[in-house]
């Protein structure tokens, strides 16, 4: 009773529960489908938003000018596929290693010379190497604020001079929109969070300064486990001043990586910055 009550109480902000819910293997194959559904936005967004974006990204960063791109939590390569289709040279790093071995067996029957790497991207180590860097679907307001800047700064390095980043936020707007709520469910057949019956106990909070938990705790008959994701919220001053005192320019900004403007409602943020 004690350990299910400690898994119960309120964490405090960015703390990280036991386990990365996308290293274990069964979770990690139910991400993989998620980010395989073209409509299903729940994991990476829907292929006609990607192949929008692919074509924003061409504009703002040609390919004879932006040869070499670094695309940070690239997941099963939705983005590198398109990008490699396009002629650029293309890296791309993710920490889930389900999503690596399936952007690999991809890349090599479609003939695509992609540099995947299973890596930790906030143990990135390349030094005046990139034309274009993208940290994209909100990746970047996952982090509590020691790493952002410690990221930014690995991705700072990793370009060459006058080479851009392209990243994108979740606004103050989506975060009004964010409910505080708590719930369960009983799931006798498995789901998602496991092959075996489960109950999910779940819970949505605010915190203060624009940040938000989903946690979400599975109770199986052998074990108990609970997993985090955090969000933090952006004003576009909040996260210009950010990007900046790492050293970024700020070229222009954009509702979405689609480089959508004037939407007033947006529930994101994107920047395009320059090293």
């Amino acid at each position: 009773m004690n350990n299910f009550l400690n898994q119960l109480r309120v964490p405090s902000r960015f703390e990280q529960a036991d386990n990365a819910f996308w290293q274990n293997p069964y979770i990690a194959k139910q991400l993989l489908k998620a980010h395989l559904n073209s409509d299903n936005e729940g994991a990476s967004r829907s292929f006609s938003f990607i192949d929008k974006s692919i074509d924003f990204i061409q504009q703002i960063a040609p390919q004879k000018s932006y040869q070499k791109v670094l695309d940070l939590g690239c997941g099963p390569g939705l983005y590198c596929e398109r990008l490699a289709k396009k002629n650029y040279t293309v890296t791309g790093i993710d920490f889930s290693e389900n999503s690596i071995r399936y952007a690999q067996e991809q890349a090599k029957k479609l003939n695509f010379d992609i540099d995947y790497r299973y890596e930790n991207y906030m143990e990135l180590n390349d030094s005046n190497n990139y034309d274009l860097a993208l940290l994209i679907y909100c990746d970047y307001g996952a982090l509590a604020p020691v790493d952002r800047s410690k990221l930014l700064f690995n991705i700072w390095n990793s370009l060459k001079n006058g080479g851009q980043l392209l990243l994108d936020v979740f606004s103050q707007n989506k975060f009004d929109q964010f409910k505080e709520e708590q719930y369960w469910s009983l799931n006798e057949n498995g789901g998602f969070w496991s092959k075996d019956s489960y109950v999910a106990i779940g819970r949505n909070l605010k915190y203060p300064d624009r940040v938000t938990l989903e946690q979400t705790t599975v109770v199986t008959k052998d074990k108990m486990e609970t997993y985090n994701i955090w969000h933090q919220y952006f004003t576009k001053e909040l996260l210009i001043k950010e990007v900046t005192a790492v050293g970024f320019t700020v070229k222009e900004i954009y509702d979405d990586v689609s480089g959508q403007t004037g939407n007033g409602g947006s529930e994101t943020i994107a920047l395009l910055l320059e090293k």
